[in-house]
């Protein structure tokens, strides 16, 4: 059997075959599958593509992946299992003497020139996806027990390739969520009050001993630093009871309620001022 490409294979292999295998590479398709005629299945711009190449953005790959898996869908519904009256090679091929491939065929292409999307529910489903992944994968660390889908429920209008770390941390704070003023983690107060909240560990950091240090330039002009010990030790015993207790009560320790209690009790004077409280 001579294997034949269709007047508009031919025609659309001429126009992009830069960019696609070449007209014998599908004849020997054609005459692989046993087919007298091949033809591939057509969208606005050329052949329809699986989405794993030529896009620019995540947002056109996310529509073509749609658009390709929908048409294998319709394909499987009315002409049975892959490989018999069409195949999927990266793009969708056919047996060009086969009714319903051919309809199928010109169904895709008829919906594509009228409306970018197959099927809007499967687009969408992939859409949210790949925002979850886009949110769950940007360097800010989410709390614990909230994922992507969290977020995006809190955003009013999110678009695939447009989320900024703004935008999450501004869905984070609507859900009661604040930072830590020292580092990223992300924090669960109860009340509403002003200052700077931190984590646990942060807030240990914060009563590191600190002396105050006279430094003499050359002018003359006396200058004085408060200068962190880089050996001290946490005062861990000074303030794990209000770590235990109110901290854990209002959903984060802030940094004047640790300054209070660490120049309040004798082991903090000590450490802040050097002498006996």
């Amino acid at each position: 059997m001579n294997a034949t490409l269709t007047p508009e294979l031919t025609d659309a292999v001429d126009k992009f075959g830069a960019r696609y295998d070449t007209a014998q590479n599908l004849l020997n398709e054609c005459a692989a599958h046993d087919w007298a005629r091949i033809a591939l299945v057509m969208d606005v711009s050329g052949f329809l593509e699986d989405g794993d190449h030529w896009y620019s953005t995540e947002a056109e790959q996310v529509l073509a992946a749609s658009n390709y898996e929908t048409a294998k869908r319709w394909f499987t519904e009315e002409c049975g299992p892959i490989g018999e009256a069409w195949d999927d090679t990266g793009w969708l091929m056919y047996d060009a003497d086969n009714p319903a491939a051919v309809a199928v065929a010109e169904r895709v292409t008829a919906c594509l020139h009228g409306y970018p999307l197959l099927d809007e529910t499967d687009h969408g489903e992939r859409e949210w996806e790949a925002m979850v992944e886009e949110v769950e994968g940007s360097p800010l660390t989410l709390p614990d027990g909230v994922d992507g889908a969290d977020v995006l429920r809190e955003l009013p209008c999110p678009q695939l390739g447009c989320i900024t770390m703004d935008m999450v941390e501004d869905a984070l704070s609507g859900m009661g969520y604040a930072q830590c003023s020292d580092c990223d983690e992300w924090l669960t107060p109860m009340t509403a009050r002003s200052g700077e909240p931190l984590c646990r560990d942060c807030a240990l950091e914060e009563t590191r001993p600190v002396e105050m240090s006279v430094w003499v330039p050359a002018d003359g002009d006396v200058t004085r630093a408060r200068t962190v010990y880089g050996q001290g030790k946490p005062l861990t015993a000074v303030l794990t009871p209000y770590l235990d207790g109110y901290a854990t009560q209002q959903g984060a320790a802030y940094r004047e309620d640790v300054r209070a209690i660490v120049r309040g009790s004798a082991q903090g004077y000590r450490a802040v001022y050097g002498r006996a409280a």
